[in-house]
């Protein structure tokens, strides 16, 4: 199989229907090593195709509304060739061996996938907390003063770092820039119809 064949946005459950499972006596065949199998075909494609259906199974189980199953299966394959090609042909494993070597290997990086998606998404509301804090402490200094705060003041007002008033800043100043931007595309599409 080629590694673009698994970048593709196409329906995983389609790909891996292709590549059927395989038989306990044909999986046992190919991890005993080249001696064993048909030489004409690659044994570790033929592990990699005939076990694609572990890394569909986590994906779907590891799926979210944040981590699509083509991005799942995508990193859960890279795994799966990971754990094939790292074989040790002097010491092959049992069928059993192999499939939860497959299955470790595949839940840890879907387990990583879902930790790093949770830990951006508790980022992003933080920021966006953050923000809002920025935000009033703005409004209120500007009432007190009629001119608009420096990242100095507001910084000494919130009790945050110079630099953090400053990130906010950027990343507001670009949300709201990226929302003009969105809010344009929409209104010519209005007009347009």
């Amino acid at each position: 199989m080629e590694r673009d064949e698994l970048a593709e946005p196409q329906d995983v459950r389609q790909l891996v229907a292709g590549f059927p499972r395989l038989s306990q006596d044909r999986l046992a065949g190919l991890l005993d090593g080249p001696r064993a199998s048909d030489s004409r075909v690659d044994p570790a494609q033929q592990l990699v195709e005939g076990t694609l259906w572990v890394v569909l199974e986590a994906a779907e189980a590891h799926r979210s509304a944040t981590l699509p199953l083509e991005d799942l299966f995508q990193e859960g394959s890279t795994a799966l060739v990971t754990v094939v090609h790292g074989l040790d042909p002097t010491n092959p494993l049992s069928p059993d061996q192999f499939l939860g070597r497959v299955r470790q290997a595949v839940g840890q990086v879907m387990d990583a996938l879902v930790a790093e998606e949770e830990a951006a998404r508790v980022e992003d509301l933080r920021w966006a907390a953050d923000a809002e804090r920025l935000f009033a402490a703005e409004a209120e200094l500007r009432l007190d003063s009629d001119t608009a705060p420096t990242d100095l003041l507001l910084a000494a007002h919130l009790s945050w770092p110079v630099a953090r008033v400053a990130q906010l800043r950027v990343a507001v100043e670009e949300a709201r820039s990226q929302h003009d931007v969105e809010l344009m595309d929409i209104l010519g599409e209005i007009e347009g119809s």
